[in-house]
């Protein structure tokens, strides 16, 4: 995860901050923003939504919708000048990442950290903030909550995370990053 692209608790707490001023427009302001996903980055937009459209739970659905635009309004937050578009090839990358992370971490008996533990290293207010709400809605969700539903919105907000971590642009003399044909662990 380059460290320039880390969103800080300061971008959280104001996104949290501009969501709660206007209880009332919420889903408006979500709505908005949503459009706006879509329209800066469509294919992470298209992803998203192919992802969000699988699930059949109420729960999982509503949680991914709103997860899905505030992880998205948390970089336009953090970062409004240097947040560039997700492209194909990087959402390819973000997704064999963690497929590749999934796949050591689950053939390793002794491994104790998951992927999102990995990912929380490097964007660790981001995915305290994700994990938060997850924890919320299961709290207050009936038992029929499908988890496999909530597992695979989850796990498309991790590749959002890491897509747009790796969209952001370095500011002014921070170095680039090294293009290495794609061999280096994008999670990290």
């Amino acid at each position: 995860m380059p460290a320039y692209a880390v969103v800080d608790e300061n971008a959280l707490a104001q996104l949290e901050n501009s969501l709660d001023e206007d209880e009332d427009r919420l889903q408006d302001k979500l709505d908005q923003a949503f459009r706006e996903l879509d329209r800066l980055q469509p294919d992470l937009g298209r992803y998203l939504t192919e992802e969000l459209s699988k699930s059949t739970d109420d729960i999982a659905q509503s949680l991914g919708y709103f997860l899905i635009v505030t992880v998205f309004m948390a970089f336009r937050e953090a970062f409004p000048t240097r947040l560039g578009s997700v492209t194909p090839d990087g959402l390819e990358a973000a997704l064999a990442s963690l497929a590749a992370d999934e796949a050591l971490r689950a053939e390793d008996p002794n491994e104790v950290l998951e992927s999102d533990d990995v990912l929380a290293m490097g964007q660790p207010a981001l995915i305290d903030f994700v994990q938060e709400h997850v924890q919320e809605a299961l709290e207050v969700s009936p038992e029929d909550t499908n988890l496999d539903d909530l597992d695979n919105v989850y796990r498309a907000i991790l590749v959002e995370v890491i897509a747009l971590s790796h969209a952001v642009q370095p500011g002014p003399g921070e170095p680039e990053p090294i293009a290495d044909g794609g061999d280096s662990e994008i999670l990290a």
